[in-house]
């Protein structure tokens, strides 16, 4: 993915400047920081300035479920200044995790979350930057602590989302995987983390996977590696104490 920035005339020595859009995922900001931190260290000669702006809760559908404390904040609200007061080379946007508001599937909601996405695409190329997306992170159930709900529940949340929440975000990632929102790359964070979570659940059945759809420290790390991997060609097998 580094020829995104390379097409844009940038080099390391040149400062390419990096925004992260995304949700509470991102508005966490530890996978980041880590990748800052790795790159403080084994390339201090690049000058890769990354800008994290993540808003807790946000999506890029403009939906939100009722039981939700408020409206949910839609990225479309305050992309446009934050593309100005930025001035980014490469925009790198993670979405999905909120957009099918932990409901079952439905033609309706896919297509709000399809029509954000190729707008946030559409803004940010006229912008002048470089536009990569994440896919949704997974959901994983044997980590929520809060009750699931089963498909013919009366209603869906955040604190009660649908048991099989994850085959909706399968759905969303499966639609940037193939090409259906134009970018200059695509980078899969799903199979990474499911490789994660079953390989962590093999050691131990008991693993929590954060809380289900906020990921631990250990996830962070598997998307800081697999963005160092795919966006910045970096091979970072270790990140702990980075």
């Amino acid at each position: 993915m580094l020829h995104v920035l390379r097409n844009k005339g940038i080099t390391h020595t040149g400062g390419p400047k990096i925004l992260f859009l995304g949700d509470s995922i991102t508005a966490d900001g530890r996978y980041i920081r880590l990748i800052r931190e790795w790159l403080s260290r084994h390339r201090p000669e690049w000058t890769v300035e990354l800008a994290p702006s993540g808003v807790p809760s946000e999506t890029v559908s403009g939906l939100s479920e009722a039981a939700h404390p408020g409206p949910r904040p839609s990225v479309h609200e305050r992309l446009a200044g934050e593309l100005a007061a930025a001035a980014p080379d490469v925009a790198v946007a993670c979405y999905g995790m909120n957009d099918g508001i932990y409901h079952p599937f439905s033609d309706k909601r896919f297509g709000a979350y399809q029509a954000g996405m190729l707008a946030l695409s559409t803004q940010i190329r006229n912008a002048g930057a470089g536009v990569v997306l994440m896919t949704p992170p997974p959901f994983d159930a044997l980590s929520m602590n809060g009750p699931l709900q089963p498909a013919d529940a009366a209603d869906f949340s955040y604190l009660a989302p649908y048991e099989d929440y994850d085959q909706v975000l399968e759905r969303y990632a499966g639609w940037l995987l193939s090409g259906g929102c134009p970018a200059d790359g695509v980078i899969d964070l799903r199979t990474p983390l499911l490789e994660h979570i079953r390989h962590e659940r093999s050691l131990n059945a008991s693993y929590r996977y954060g809380d289900g759809i906020h990921p631990d420290t250990p996830g962070h790390e598997v998307i800081a590696r697999t963005l160092l991997r795919e966006l910045l060609r970096c091979e970072a097998d270790q990140l702990h104490g980075a």
